[in-house]
């Protein structure tokens, strides 16, 4: 079994992994921005009907959940290079399938893909980040990885949109297909020999018994929550235009790739508690003034307060999931992050079905206070186990 190390290794520099990582993450994410606005329009997709409508969609998070199990352990066994080359075969392929517009069972096949592709390069893009980069400068560096993330969400849609006014439903694709060609070369020219952990393999599930694991997962799953549950319920609530509504996703975004490295680089010399604390209390004051806003303005503060509560919750948890998984029987870091997107799909996944059946039953106002203090609860829970940062200990 090898010894889990920190240090640069293959040639591999912490600078390097930065700029991989950040690039696979943020193509990953402009792909499914690209996507999101788009799919639903192709003629072979309205002839389906909603139900097949709903199944394309839903694939994605399907097939990323699933790959996520297989590439943490890809990644211990043979370093992060392979699974990220996997996840660019599988995003090249998803965005020139998706070009074609159908038939519908093609589209399948390419959302099942862009699933597979995300699942391999999140887990793979955190671990090289994690398996290069000094304690003292891991927070943030993922926190300016997490901000790349936002960043694809930030842009994707809009840039769907003028795409498809002005070339066409393929053109959305053709170009991600560009930006998957430039992010190739960057996952092959600077990641070497990468760094594995351990000769044995380990799953989430190892590094969930860690003491104070399941801590980390219940504030990633909070923070993914959070903005994903207010997505297909603002809209509808405000009855403003798309670009009004995309607009204030858009400050949401932005408060979050500004926050997210600036947190990073706290937790180090801050209490994750302290961070994770205050990111359960912006949860819950973003939520209550969203609710209760009657102008724009206001529901612009609620939306920047999600943003930042979201940095505050995701940007702390994911430096302490990598330390998780060095004291787990054997060493993991790819389990650690498969754990950590096992942890933020379930987020994606709740906060929009427990928005969406409070808002049904009572209303966008009570459904948001409801909302407010389910997260407030789980997020608090997070409190009672978490673990501090390694530099912390010392």
């Amino acid at each position: 079994m090898t010894t889990p190390h920190t240090a640069p290794a293959g040639g591999t520099t912490p600078t390097r992994a930065l700029i991989v990582s950040s690039a696979a993450l943020f193509t990953d994410m402009l792909v499914h921005g690209l996507a999101v606005p788009v799919l639903p329009l192709l003629p072979s997709v309205v002839a389906a009907g909603p139900e097949a409508t709903g199944i394309l969609f839903s694939s994605y998070a399907a097939a990323m959940i699933i790959a996520t199990l297989f590439a943490g352990r890809i990644v211990d066994r043979y370093g992060p290079r392979t699974p990220l080359l996997i996840g660019l075969v599988g995003l090249a392929a998803a965005t020139l399938l998706f070009a074609t517009g159908g038939p519908y069972g093609l589209l399948l096949v390419a959302r099942l893909a862009q699933g597979i592709a995300g699942g391999m390069s999140w887990v793979a893009a955190l671990s090289l980040i994690a398996a290069t980069t000094p304690m003292e400068k891991r927070g943030q560096s993922m926190g300016i990885a997490l901000s790349t993330i936002t960043l694809g969400v930030l842009i994707g849609p809009p840039l769907a949109g003028f795409l498809v006014d002005h070339f066409g439903t393929a053109s959305p694709f053709l170009f991600a297909a560009a930006v998957a060609l430039a992010d190739g070369v960057l996952r092959i020219v600077f990641v070497k020999d990468s760094p594995r952990v351990t000769d044995d393999t380990a799953g989430p599930l190892a590094v969930l018994k860690v003491p104070g694991s399941f801590s980390i997962v219940l504030a990633v799953a909070v923070g993914a929550a959070v903005l994903s549950g207010i997505e297909p319920v603002l809209p509808v609530h405000l009855g403003a235009s798309a670009l009004t509504v995309g607009l204030l996703f858009g400050l949401a975004a932005l408060a979050s790739i500004i926050a997210n490295p600036v947190v990073g680089r706290l937790v180090t010399t801050t209490s994750p508690r302290m961070l994770v604390g205050a990111g359960v209390v912006a949860v819950a004051a973003a939520l209550g003034v969203t609710g209760f806003a009657t102008e724009l303005w206001q529901t612009c503060i609620g939306m920047a307060l999600l943003g930042v509560s979201s940095a505050l919750l995701l940007a702390p948890a994911t430096t302490l999931i990598s330390e998780q998984g060095y004291k787990s029987t054997p060493p993991t870091l790819g389990g650690s992050f498969a754990l950590y997107n096992l942890a933020y799909a379930a987020g994606l996944a709740g906060g929009p079905l427990l928005t969406g059946i409070s808002t049904g039953q009572w209303g966008f106002t009570t459904a948001m206070l409801v909302t407010a203090a389910v997260l407030a609860v789980i997020g608090g829970a997070s409190l009672a186990r978490l673990p501090r940062a390694a530099r912390q200990t010392e």
